[in-house]
């Protein structure tokens, strides 16, 4: 059964122009909190087979994951990117396997395994086990180096032809469960400069089983959210991580400005547009945010949000 909690929800919003052709703006509204409610539920999809398992031993294990696919990725001289597999945590020095076998590329600090038919497997911040050359042909479970010092993880990537793809996709890498539904933790209302109003959400997911050490609890990305007027309407996807690696272009319509990443002992804060540019009459409108994970756990919130004269109320 689903339970529910009570959050509160930061919404402030810039007042729109008074009137169509007005020159004067309205005054900005103050910042105002909403009761919100949210639901949680666990997923009950189908289990499907895995089509390979884990590149570090045992195999047949889960290792914990400390980010996911999709992640903001926010560079010191603001470059933005989607993180492009997912990293999944072991100390230092530990030895990395091949997950399929395939022809090897060999690149400073990571190697990549090409099983054929486009498909390709990279293993990034390893050391590469002695004795191997490029173009070798490798085999399934065979060593291919340690993990290296500092990195505290490998980065492991799944490409199909020209698409990173979701490792955490049913049906690819495993074994894999998620007994953990993501959160949404805030909601906001924006001006967005041009008489319209922006909603932006924050949401994030928790990694199982726990991270250990210093990136313990930092947040990941949902697999899907989306939103919609009343409970009743239809849903309109924001973002959707569940299959592929998004498009660079995209970052920035998907991401609000307030998105920080993850870093050593600092979580981020990841912030999702939903509707942009939202000209609403005045009224009182019933939002609802729906985050879901690859596995179908879902959070579900609620708020109200009352616009009279272009300000929240």
């Amino acid at each position: 059964m689903p339970t529910t909690r009570l959050i509160s929800v930061a919404v402030a919003l810039v007042a729109a122009a008074v009137a169509a052709g007005s020159t004067q703006a309205a005054p900005q509204a103050a910042s105002r909190t909403f009761a919100v409610s949210e639901s949680r539920t666990i997923g009950r999809l189908p289990v499907v087979a895995p089509a390979y398992g884990w590149p570090l031993k045992p195999f047949g294990k889960q290792h914990p994951v400390r980010a996911f696919l999709d992640d903001p990725r926010i560079g010191e001289n603001g470059g933005k990117a989607f993180h492009f597999g997912i990293d999944i945590a072991a100390p230092d020095g530990t030895r990395v396997y091949a997950v399929t076998g395939g022809e090897l590329y060999l690149s400073h600090g990571s190697l990549c395994v090409v099983a054929g038919g486009g498909h390709e497997f990279g293993y990034w911040h390893i050391r590469a086990a002695a004795g191997l050359g490029e173009h070798q042909i490798v085999h399934r479970h065979q060593l291919l180096g340690t993990i290296a010092p500092g990195w505290g993880h490998v980065h492991f990537a799944e490409r199909l032809g020209a698409e990173y793809v979701n490792p955490l996709r049913p049906g690819a890498l495993g074994p894999y469960t998620d007994p953990v539904a993501p959160t949404i933790s805030g909601l906001s209302v924006r001006s967005d400069g041009h008489r319209g109003l922006d909603l932006v959400v924050y949401a994030h997911d928790t990694t199982w089983p726990t991270v250990r050490g210093a990136w313990t609890n930092e947040p990941v990305t949902p697999a899907l959210i989306r939103w919609r007027l009343g409970t009743a309407g239809p849903w309109r996807t924001a973002a959707d991580f569940r299959t592929k690696m998004l498009d660079r272009s995209l970052f920035s319509s998907v991401y609000a400005p307030d998105t920080t990443q993850n870093h050593k002992g600092e979580g981020g804060n990841f912030a999702f547009y939903l509707g942009r540019s939202w000209r609403p009459a005045d009224g009182t409108y019933r939002i609802q945010v729906e985050a879901l994970d690859t596995r179908g756990n879902r959070a579900l919130a609620t708020a109200r949000v009352s616009v009279v004269d272009g300000g929240v109320r």
